[in-house]
């Protein structure tokens, strides 16, 4: 029979030299991580890392090529605008006939009181016998029109 004095009763596991609190470095990253008391000895920092290199890994034994990571510094420059609004008025084209009166008047009064210059003048000239022309057309064929009946 075996002699029951020579059996190991020694149950710890053999050390690996590595303790609870201290750090290894992310196989990812290189980020410390910290071992914890009990479970395995971590070798990622975060699930994000451990993706990375599984992926890394698939990719190696697929043929594709490996994917690096770069570290890029990123600056954010942000620029001051100030807002400031202005009211700018909006010339729009009389619509009714009321509004066409309007306009014409204005330009009787502005003629009338000496409001615009003679450059002014010369440039509104041949807008105005245009207009001229077109009204005494139309303003004939109305009298006729009106003469027959």
């Amino acid at each position: 029979m075996a002699d029951s004095s020579k059996v190991d009763t020694d149950t710890t596991a053999p050390s690996s030299g590595r303790q609870a609190g201290q750090n290894v470095s992310c196989g990812w990253c290189g980020t410390p991580v910290r071992i914890p008391a009990r479970g395995r000895i971590p070798k990622w920092c975060s699930s994000s890392c451990r993706h990375r290199a599984w992926e890394q890994r698939r990719a190696a034994a697929a043929g594709l090529a490996a994917v690096e990571v770069v570290e890029v510094e990123v600056v954010r420059v942000e620029k001051v605008v100030e807002e400031r609004r202005v009211g700018v008025p909006v010339v729009q084209s009389p619509r009714s006939a009321r509004e066409w009166v309007g306009v014409l008047n204005r330009l009787e009064w502005a003629l009338g009181t000496n409001r615009m210059d003679l450059d002014d003048l010369a440039e509104i000239e041949p807008s105005l016998t245009r207009v001229l022309t077109a009204y005494r057309d139309r303003s004939d064929k109305l009298h006729r029109r009106r003469e027959r009946q």
